[in-house]
């Protein structure tokens, strides 16, 4: 009891600091929802890195997040949060029951739980699918549930993007069910209702009501999210400065303060949109899934240098296991260190793998192994998540799976 005392202490001291900030910030409007029927979820969709804050300012009671676990492996500032709030931990590349029991024993204590249940950020401004377990999951608990929706974030923090913009952010609670509705539903409609109530796609709010974004060095680091060039179609070639995306093969792009992209060269841009290019690539390198699987053992399908591995112990703490240069073969991932090591996984032994913020490809192995590849220089993750997909046909546990 002293404990949620003091978490609940913490959050309207939060609440009340970051209220002002927020708005001035990111001029974010918002609606406040009324005291709630406790023990309730709160589903929102999941644009920024500070969704927490932007959905919390709405909410008068204290609510636990679900968070994921690198918030638990920052030393001292992670005891502290831990502490103050108490979020609860997931492991986002692998199913993790610790954290179903962890919510299952606040919510029997009256807690109210939020969730943001895509699990991860959109890269294109398009909200992504939801983790399967999430209808199971509020079903069984027997709680009330409020689905809410963040518009305009996208445009303020790109996943992609090395730096924050100014425009318009707006948050609005969307509907509201009682433990008797969700029981009446099954797990696939549950599924379907919170997908209909949180979808939004950025580019058709600008195309209803356009807002710009402003903001130093706009198009830096689009490389993380763009990894194909739809003029040469190589991979891992496309560069980006300023408000600038090129391509050695001539392309040269400029993102504007509206979200869209034009072309600096006479010809028309292949795209407009950061959205259908993401669209465009992932489809393209599934189409190319049997011929890259075609390939020798020994093609080098890409790579990338400077790049550190990690090793993840129980969620909370890592140990590096080698820095150097990264590649893809068709059968095996491979970090070459700089002692002259290398280590290998095969990608029948990767059971899953994730993305964590903008450049972090997390992946664990069937031998019950977790590790994290970081990087210090701008490269995409997605290029490596996607080409796992098609060299193994394998899905994430965070998609949908038809």
């Amino acid at each position: 009891m002293k404990g949620r005392l003091r978490h609940t202490f913490v959050y309207k001291i939060l609440r009340v600091i970051m209220m002002p900030f927020l708005k001035i910030r990111f001029n974010y409007r918002f609606e406040k929802v009324p005291s709630l029927h406790r023990p309730v979820f709160i589903l929102p969709n999941h644009v920024t890195s500070w969704d927490p804050f932007l959905v919390g300012v709405s909410f008068p009671q204290m609510m636990y997040y679900v968070a994921s676990d690198h918030l638990f492996r920052l030393g001292f500032v992670s005891r502290i949060i831990e502490y103050l709030l108490s979020p609860i931990p997931r492991t986002k590349s692998s199913a993790d029951l610790q954290t179903a029991a962890t919510i299952f024993r606040r919510i029997r204590e009256g807690a109210n739980i939020c969730i943001f249940p895509e699990g991860n950020m959109t890269f294109g401004g398009e909200t992504g699918e939801l983790h399967p377990t999430t209808a199971k999951l509020i079903k069984r608990n027997g709680a009330a549930m409020i689905t809410y929706r963040l518009e305009g974030g996208y445009f303020t923090q790109p996943r992609w993007a090395r730096f924050l913009k100014r425009g318009a952010i707006t948050g609005f609670p969307v509907r509201k069910y009682s433990p008797e509705e969700i029981a009446a539903m099954t797990e696939e409609e549950l599924n379907k209702q919170i997908e209909a109530d949180l979808y939004t796609d950025a580019y058709e709010e600008q195309k209803k009501k356009p807002v710009a974004y402003r903001g130093k060095r706009q198009a830096e680091n689009l490389e993380t999210a763009l990894y194909l060039c739809p003029s040469c179609h190589r991979i891992g070639e496309l560069k980006s400065e300023g408000d600038q995306l090129f391509c050695s093969c001539g392309l040269k792009l400029r993102y504007t303060e509206y979200g869209y992209l034009e072309s600096l060269n006479r010809q028309a841009p292949p795209f407009t949109t950061i959205r259908d290019w993401i669209k465009w690539q992932s489809d393209t390198i599934e189409k190319l899934s049997a011929e890259l699987r075609k390939q020798p053992n020994d093609k080098v399908i890409t790579s990338d240098d400077d790049q550190s591995l990690w090793k993840i112990k129980k969620a909370r703490r890592s140990k590096l296991a080698g820095k150097g240069r990264l590649l893809l073969y068709p059968d095996r991932m491979t970090l070459e260190t700089t002692e002259g090591k290398t280590c290998d996984f095969p990608l029948d032994h990767i059971s899953d793998m994730a993305i964590h913020g903008q450049m972090t490809l997390i992946f664990t192995t069937t031998e019950r192994e977790y590790f994290e590849l970081k990087s210090e220089i701008p490269r995409s993750a997605l290029k490596y998540y996607e080409l796992y997909k098609a060299l193994t046909g394998r899905h994430s546990i965070y998609e949908r799976k038809d």
